[in-house]
């Protein structure tokens, strides 16, 4: 049974935004390092009347940001401007007209009051904005925000779009504090849901520690989707964490594309003991070959499995505590060790398998303390590139405890 999944839909065109995937159920969208532009594909393209778009989202207030909308040609077909006072600009090859609507803040306040608005950065109310009834012959939509009236916008749309197929969230000015939040990306064909995407895992870069807490090593690990299918981490040597519902027998799927297979691409398997590196099972790409850690260390396979810089790697890993098997496809092809395709947990979990770490870079990246006043040398290490993707994790505990 299929317990939770994760897609990376949208493409980030990096010019520095940081993204985070699903804390408090968001995709944030952060433009504090640098311009972040995150598009993704529609689905179920608006060609029609009957085809609509529904955005839930909040921003940090005070900033500028937009929705572009692009037509098959990559051009832009709409500018949904959100400016410094909050209000809500809509611009097209025609010109542009002001949809006469704020966004609000501390539930209900309209930030284009002055008398109203605090003297301090606030977070807007979780707005939802629809856009629908295209009528590209006429050049005309409608646009409603919350459960307010729709507003017909005329004068935007030029006469020579005639279909919307990308969406795009973009912060506008490179400071503190430029955020999108989105909370929900819905498509509508009238009143159905043809499409919907939320982010229900929340993936967490683990900050350096300071010089001299446990495992002092690890390095700031930033993150972005690229492609509209990859989850992309960027660190010298870092992990990244995502809860999952705790299961005593199950399975895992994803994708792993390394952009340098000499470094440590790899992924723990572990029931969250508050601590960072350690898990009960890991496997993946370790000093230049793809590898399981199990109870005697770290194994190789009777396969020959070739380490190439960005190959797209498919894994399923299944576990079932009941009998302590491990098992593990690559490309499916179940991986073997003297004839025997079942393999020992690193160490045995106590309630079950509840979180996923994703762990690439190379452990000589950082200096530690100890390494420091020992006078350890700092070491050239390159920025570890890899991108995940594609995660189904499974519940297998109405499966034989001896098929895993």
């Amino acid at each position: 049974m299929l317990v939770a999944s994760q897609d990376f839909r949208w493409h980030d065109r990096g010019e520095g935004g940081v993204y985070v995937f699903g804390e408090d159920g968001y995709l944030t969208i952060d433009g504090s390092r640098g311009r972040a532009r995150s598009s993704r594909r529609i689905e179920n393209p608006i060609r029609r009347v009957v085809d609509a778009i529904v955005l839930k989202l909040r921003v940090a207030l005070g900033k500028c940001y937009h929705i572009l909308f692009y037509d098959t040609r990559n051009r832009v077909a709409l500018d949904c401007r959100i400016d410094v006072d909050g209000r809500i600009l809509l611009t097209g090859q025609q010109g542009t007209v002001d949809a006469g609507e704020s966004l609000t803040f501390h539930y209900g306040k309209p930030y284009a009051d002055p008398a109203v608005r605090p003297p301090y950065v606030v977070p807007s109310d979780v707005h939802r904005l629809t856009l629908s009834g295209f009528d590209f012959e006429k050049g005309t939509f409608m646009f409603t925000v919350d459960k307010n009236d729709p507003l017909e916008i005329q004068g935007c749309i030029g006469p020579d779009i005639d279909e919307i197929s990308t969406i795009e969230l973009a912060t506008e000015t490179v400071e503190t504090g430029s955020l999108i939040r989105l909370r929900e990306y819905a498509e509508y064909r009238g009143d159905s849901i043809s499409f919907r995407e939320t982010f229900p895992l929340h993936w967490t870069p683990v900050p350096p520690p300071p010089d001299g807490m446990p495992d002092d090593n690890v390095c700031e690990t930033v993150m972005r989707p690229v492609d509209y299918r990859w989850l992309e981490t960027a660190t010298r040597y870092g992990y990244v964490k995502v809860r999952i519902p705790p299961l005593r027998a199950g399975a895992l799927e994803f994708e792993m594309k390394p952009a340098d297979a000499e470094l440590e691409s790899c992924l723990i398997l572990e029931e969250y003991q508050g601590v960072i590196k350690y898990g009960n099972i890991q496997f993946g790409l370790l000093r230049g070959k793809i590898i399981i850690c199990t109870a005697k260390g770290i194994t190789e396979f009777d396969q020959d499995v070739k380490v190439v810089n960005d190959r797209v790697y498919t894994f399923r890993v299944e576990w079932d505590m009941r009998s302590g098997a491990v098992r593990l496809l690559i490309d499916g092809e179940p991986m073997t060790h003297g004839g025997s395709d079942a393999y020992s947990f690193a160490n045995l979990p106590g309630n079950g398998i509840d979180t996923i770490t994703l762990h690439p870079g190379d452990v000589r990246a950082r200096r530690s303390l100890m390494e420091k006043r020992l006078g350890v040398k700092p070491r050239e290490a390159p920025t570890s590139i890899v991108r995940w993707g594609a995660f189904r994790v499974y519940d297998l505990a109405g499966k034989q405890a001896d098929s895993c």
